[in-house]
């Protein structure tokens, strides 16, 4: 599992907060991205609400309401890796 560092998951957890409505106490590694109510189409918005605040592609195929926070997290630090 990845070790959450700032600003990245602090990003992540305003964006999820603002935009979606999700409970701070909700943001957690474990949390599955579907019991916050994303769905696929929630979570192309966060990838480019993130790619705007960021300046890189999330690339949204990778992208699954099955996953957890944990996993969008991997998702955008291996999209910085590239970047």
């Amino acid at each position: 599992m990845s070790t959450f560092t700032p600003p990245t998951f602090e990003i992540l957890s305003r964006i999820l907060e603002e935009k979606f409505g999700v409970l701070r106490a909700d943001i957690r590694p474990d949390t599955v991205l579907e019991d916050i109510e994303l769905d696929s189409l929630a979570l192309i918005e966060v990838a480019l609400t993130l790619q705007k605040q960021l300046g890189f592609a999330i690339p949204t195929e990778d992208l699954n309401s099955s996953g957890t926070v944990s996993d969008l997290y991997d998702l955008v630090n291996t999209a910085a890796e590239k970047a």
